[in-house]
């Protein structure tokens, strides 16, 4: 993974590199046309014979170069060494084009912020620091030289002359903004280098929880379907001896096995329609927990009478939550039938209803059955992971991820007494950012 994402870091690099690369190899044709007009004018000024060959020689290798390079990356594209060749050349360039047009007199001199900052934003650290090293050796060389009076013809004669101290700051001022162009220069690339690896890391994360969730579901689905074969089969074996047979008195037991199995089937395709989708945004609003628990307990008073297990219900007062009640009274209700299941005839399941310490609202269901057992106790949230004959194993996957939606959490242990003990914590206030889309491993 972290291969992959180096290769499509540098590949995105190169991508981009290239398209602006493009662009400063057209553009240098037209501004570097510009500026050898303005130099020709600067010298014919002042038409010493030593300037005139130096000009000249810098015509006729840079045009030609120019040239060349912006035909190059027509044909061939961008290429590794495209950045550091062309750098090297605009350092030469510039630093020859300050001695034809007056050393540290030229008014040329701050185009070396504008090579600079070019400089740190194309190249990486160790490149950018020796072509810094490079322009400020060079800026220094030709200063000394200059004021020292070893080049007495560098000046152009129609610009006078400056005071020394006045030359020695402004070249000062020059070489320490160069000093600061690279600076922010580099500090804008690792800038944009970190945001493109952040966002590439957190591609590849999406990406691998997509994968793993797509492997989670092709399990699943062979599980479904050998679990949706046996009361199909049952189904299609009544309703054959249901149609041979009309009027027999085993029909009233036979269609109440039909219904049966037909609401099994239905229970597992909507766990497993639940657990494939994706998670819809939250209608959030001031809920009293208390009374959520209190319609979840109504519903099940059914299945709890059937299995002879008594429902209790403590804590007084209100605990509000932010939340969203119909799917929090989802979550309330798979914990409800699950400890309802697990629980003994005669047993009791206790709803309680609290706020925490840290001022969040919290709501345990306590069951007397057996606990967890070991195999599975640190894995009762994976999908598929269950202990029931029937039962698909995603229910409490699609509860945790309904608790993370709303900023809190579920968690399900055994009880210090026996039994186990489930857990859901819910926020007073909705974290920033939970209220749009969200989109999890799971749906309501």
């Amino acid at each position: 993974m972290y291969t992959q994402t180096l290769r499509n870091f540098d590949d995105i690099q190169i991508k981009h590199l290239g398209r602006t690369f493009g662009r400063m190899v057209r553009v240098r044709l037209r501004i570097g046309a510009a500026v050898a007009v303005m130099a020709v004018v600067a010298t014919l000024l002042d038409p010493a014979p030593w300037r005139l060959a130096l000009l000249g020689v810098l015509l006729l290798v840079a045009a030609p170069f120019s040239i060349y390079e912006a035909r190059r990356f027509a044909r061939e594209g961008f290429t590794a060494r495209s950045v550091p060749i062309n750098l090297w050349f605009a350092v030469f360039v510039q630093q020859a084009l300050l001695l034809v047009t007056g050393g540290i007199c030229s008014p040329l001199l701050p185009t070396l912020l504008a090579v600079s900052f070019i400089s740190s934003v194309a190249s990486q650290p160790p490149q950018r620091q020796r072509l810094l090293a490079v322009e400020l050796c060079a800026l220094v060389a030709l200063s000394v030289a200059q004021l020292s009076g070893w080049l007495p013809g560098l000046p152009l004669r129609y610009l006078g002359s400056a005071p020394p101290a006045l030359l020695v700051a402004y070249v000062t001022v020059v070489g320490l903004l160069s000093i600061a162009s690279t600076l922010v220069g580099g500090a804008l690339r690792r800038t944009f280098d970190n945001m493109l690896s952040e966002a590439l890391t957190h591609r590849d994360e999406l990406l691998a929880t997509h994968r793993a969730h797509s492997r989670e579901l092709e399990a699943l689905s062979g599980e479904i379907a050998h679990e949706l074969k046996n009361p199909l089969a049952t189904v299609k074996g009544l309703t054959q001896l249901m149609v041979r047979e009309p009027g027999r008195p085993q029909t009233p037991e036979r269609l109440q096995v039909l219904s049966g199995e037909v609401v099994r089937m239905q229970g597992i395709l909507e766990e497993f329609l639940n657990f494939s989708r994706p998670l819809v945004p939250l209608a959030v609003s001031a809920v009293d927990l208390g009374e959520v628990c209190d319609e979840a307990l109504v519903l099940h008073e059914g299945l709890a009478g059937e299995r002879g297990v008594h429902l209790e219900r403590v804590g007084s007062g209100h605990v509000n939550a932010a939340c969203d009640s119909r799917k929090v009274k989802q979550v309330l209700m798979n914990l409800l039938h699950n400890a309802i299941e697990a629980s003994p005839s005669g047993g009791r399941v206790t709803v309680t209803v609290e706020p925490t310490p840290s001022g969040d609202a919290r709501v345990c269901v306590r069951d007397e059955g057996p606990g967890l057992a070991p195999e599975v106790a640190n894995r009762v949230f994976e999908a598929g992971v269950t202990t029931k004959a029937r039962g698909s194993g995603l229910g409490l996957t699609v509860a945790r991820a309904l608790a993370r939606q709303h900023g809190g959490e579920l968690t399900l242990a055994n009880g210090a007494q026996g039994g186990c003990v489930a857990e859901l914590v819910l926020p007073r206030e909705l974290p920033a950012g939970t209220l749009g889309p969200v989109r999890e491993v799971a749906h309501a």
